[in-house]
């Protein structure tokens, strides 16, 4: 319950971060051209707070931190007049296009500069990376092909410098679609003598690996992850099933022999199809031997059992600080932000050339719950989260839906081709379509985060 209750207010404050930022964006623009501001509102519901200052601006703030906007009046009211005449305040309709446009933008250009602010600091305080340390290679794996091996650390690809994992899978995709050839500069630990690794991957590769990470789907297994010999899933109908293996075995002995290391296992049981293999394991503190029949995979030719293992985080002690001076740290918070930018409308372009993906999308639940998940863990990890939802909401809230800021600017722009503003009814009628169209996608959010939780 305390669980619960601690994400639902991770959300509430991360989702009023988000709303104060973009509404404070269209609020300043606005004062900057002396613009009359009726209304702040941040959430919804019951007013529970409200305030007005020297220009006539009401801030109130409603009981559910959810949402909120900023009311720009068209024409003079009773309640405006004194301050309009007293400061000599304009209203929207009354400025050019431009400065219009300018107001409209102000919210999504906020939400980027709040992004670029939070990555400007990280990368100046210090941002805690795991350097790319080799612990565990799979068997049968483009990484045991060109001969990687655990405890060697990865230094560059393709000349370019990386000292993280993050930064190495990002370098290895954009590498796959533009060269397919990859070169790694390898060393062991504590050894400065390089070894070059060389292998051409095409970026079909890349389609196996849409929600996997690039470096696992490669058979790498970076320091801090080790792979225990307990079984955590069976593929049903599989060799492993039929032995009726259960999963949370333990593995202790193979054909009589110590069970070493994944590696070997699996080594060993690629090498050995359509053969019977006695394997000794620890069940509920009980030893109990089982004879499984490996089965025969033609297309591959290797042996298979059908189940997985355990991966588990352990202590790194390969994590280092990566800190740069306050100059750097700001060149670097601006390619961040773009690179961010890109992957997202990449994200929309891939969401909208299948349909399917909609079932994938995540949700506010969704939301909350990694927040919450990040504060906990390490505070860094959720401002770059909150830097990352900033631009994505930025990015959201430029599409041509009325009720959105690009809707506004469509209408803004439509208007004035024109020479005339759309009936009050045209406008109704819109803004209910779009209302339902957001409704629709924001309840296929919500039954994918009931889905996950």
């Amino acid at each position: 319950m305390l669980n619960i209750l601690y994400d639902i207010i991770i959300f509430f404050i991360t989702i009023s971060s988000l709303v104060i930022v973009h509404e404070y964006g269209h609020f300043y623009i606005a004062r900057l051209f002396n613009i009359y501001i009726e209304c702040f509102s941040l959430g919804f519901g019951k007013k529970i707070f409200q305030y007005r200052d020297k220009y006539g601006t009401n801030y109130i703030l409603r009981l559910i931190p959810f949402g909120g906007y900023v009311k720009f009046p068209e024409r003079v009211q009773n309640n405006n007049i004194q301050y309009i005449k007293k400061f000599k305040l304009l209203f929207f309709n009354q400025i050019n296009l431009l400065k219009q446009i300018l107001i409209i933008l102000g919210g999504p250009i906020a939400n980027i500069i709040f992004a670029i602010l939070i990555y400007w600091i990280i990368f100046f305080i210090g941002l805690p990376i795991k350097k790319n340390i080799i612990n565990e290679i799979n068997y049968i794996s483009v990484a045991n092909l060109i001969g990687l091996k655990p405890n060697f650390e990865i230094k560059k690809i393709n000349d370019i410098n990386i000292n993280n994992w993050n930064f190495l899978n990002i370098a290895l995709i954009k590498n796959i679609n533009i060269h397919h050839k990859i070169n790694l500069e390898i060393n062991k630990i504590n050894s400065n003598f390089i070894k070059n690794k060389r292998f051409n991957i095409h970026y079909n590769f890349l389609k196996f690996s849409k929600e996997k990470n690039l470096i696992l789907m490669l058979g790498i297994l970076p320091k801090g992850l080790k792979i225990y010999p307990i079984i955590s899933y069976i593929i049903p109908g599989s060799p492993a099933e039929k032995a009726k293996l259960h999963i949370g075995d333990k593995i202790l002995n193979v054909e009589g022999k110590k069970f070493i290391n994944w590696y070997h296992f699996q080594k060993f049981i690629y090498s050995n199809p359509n053969k019977n293999i006695h394997i000794n394991i620890q069940r509920n503190q009980k030893k109990i031997n089982i004879q499984i029949l490996s089965s025969f995979r033609k297309s591959k030719k290797i042996g298979f059992l059908g189940f997985l293992p355990q991966i588990i985080n352990t202590k790194d002690t390969s994590k280092i600080i990566y800190r740069l001076s306050f100059i750097k740290s700001f060149k670097k918070s601006i390619s961040e932000t773009l690179k961010s930018i890109k992957l997202i409308l990449k994200s929309f372009i891939y969401l909208l050339n299948n349909k399917k993906n909609i079932y994938k999308l995540n949700g506010p639940l969704s939301i909350g719950h990694i927040a919450s998940i990040l504060v906990r863990n390490n505070f860094i990890y959720y401002l770059m989260f909150l830097a990352l939802i900033n631009i994505n909401l930025s990015i959201i809230n430029l599409f041509p839906i009325p009720i959105l800021d690009g809707g506004q600017l469509l209408f803004l722009i439509f208007e004035k081709i024109i020479g005339r503003k759309l009936s009050y009814k045209i406008q109704q009628l819109i803004y209910i379509i779009s209302i339902i169209i957001l409704i629709t996608i924001m309840g296929f959010t919500l039954i994918n985060d009931f889905k996950q939780f």
